[in-house]
């Protein structure tokens, strides 16, 4: 079974995130359970999810306590993330453009800039949770047609296609960082 978790502020779309990825993951064959969890309900509040696959049914329905996975929607929530725990053999993945100072694996996505190359912009804010499920269905190794079949059955085809491209560009963006360096 792997576990991940998503670490993001209310009004970021990190339970959405969840349940869409949970989604491509069940169109590519696995087991998935999503578990959000609200701490204060309102915007700029501390807001995760869980999720979780596996081949075989998943029994366990406890919240996430040290996932494989670390997905951070703003490097400043790193010293969150990591107290809450984390697989010693974990990854993070985080929205940014450098790398963060840790001895963990770890993988970029500028999903931000997507998200507002691709307009994808609510009351001012850049909506960066369709950018992360790009970069996380490509490292969860979820093909991207799946992906793309997911966000056309959440929204109308008017507010799918800018989503559509923003998954597509951090499918192919997101990057991996070994030794201290940036990699395709």
């Amino acid at each position: 079974m792997l576990e991940m978790r998503i670490h993001g502020r209310g009004g970021q779309g990190v339970v959405t995130l969840a349940e869409l990825l949970g989604k491509a993951a069940l169109k590519a064959g696995q087991e998935v359970q999503t578990l959000p969890f609200f701490g204060v309900e309102r915007r700029g509040a501390a807001v995760k999810a869980a999720v979780r696959f596996d081949t075989k049914p998943i029994k366990v329905h406890s919240q996430s306590y040290h996932p494989h996975i670390l997905v951070l929607m703003n490097q400043n929530l790193l010293p969150i993330g990591l107290g809450d725990g984390i697989a010693q053999e974990g990854i993070i993945i985080s929205n940014g453009t450098h790398p963060l100072a840790i001895d963990q694996k770890q993988w970029l996505v500028d999903a931000t800039g997507i998200a507002l190359d691709s307009d994808l912009v609510i009351g001012g804010e850049p909506f960066i949770n369709v950018p992360m499920l790009g970069a996380l269905a490509r490292i969860l190794e979820i093909p991207f047609p799946l992906v793309e079949e997911t966000i056309r059955e959440q929204w109308t085809e008017k507010k799918a296609l800018p989503n559509v491209r923003a998954a597509q560009k951090s499918y192919e963006s997101v990057k991996v960082v070994q030794g201290g360096a940036i990699h395709d």
